[in-house]
């Protein structure tokens, strides 16, 4: 409110304007709706994590490590590719969207890398077997965790639309492949 009192602004005048003034005068010192997603994406990536070392543990051996390895590092894997074939939907990935991946999960990419990254598995990623898997690992982890399920869809679908208005723009690939994801992990 003293930011408002500064303003000239009655209290009422600063409960609908404030954001907009403060987003406005002060912008470098206020996180962007995009960091703070980034931020919520994080905290519960982490409790995602968390969750699926709970789950396995509980799983009784009816995780197949054997086949899959531990659970967290599967469904981490599968979210990062999903967001590779997501950001290289329209054909190129921008520098932001390299800086979003390496901050969302700690990786250390510039483009050039991630490129070849990509160019290694796109074959696969944009492969209908690989959408089979998506669909697949969603019922899977259903058989043994719904809220965590859950968790993991909330959590993808934001990464998706973190790392794709990353660069400032979301392209009509990109969209359509946001809303294609989104069919398969109602599967």
């Amino acid at each position: 409110m003293a930011f408002a009192a500064a303003k000239g602004m009655t209290p009422s005048q600063c409960m609908e304007s404030e954001p907009k003034c403060i987003e406005n005068e002060c912008k470098e010192n206020i996180m962007s709706k995009l960091d703070i997603n980034a931020a919520s994406f994080q905290l519960g990536f982490e409790k995602f994590l968390i969750g699926c070392e709970a789950t396995e543990a509980e799983s009784n051996g009816k995780w197949d490590r054997e086949t899959y390895g531990e659970m967290q590092d599967y469904y981490a894997s599968l979210m990062v590719s999903i967001i590779l074939r997501t950001i290289s939907a329209d054909g190129w990935v921008s520098n932001k969207e390299v800086e979003y991946l390496n901050k969302l999960f700690g990786f250390d990419y510039n483009d050039g890398e991630l490129e070849q990254v990509f160019e290694s598995c796109k074959e696969l990623i944009a492969s209908e077997s690989f959408e089979e898997e998506i669909a697949d690992s969603i019922r899977l982890m259903a058989s043994f965790n719904e809220k965590l399920t859950q968790a993991y869809k909330n959590l993808l679908t934001l990464v998706c639309d973190i790392v794709a208005k990353s660069d400032g723009f979301v392209t009509d690939e990109e969209k359509a492949e946001i809303s294609h994801i989104e069919k398969l992990l109602e599967q």
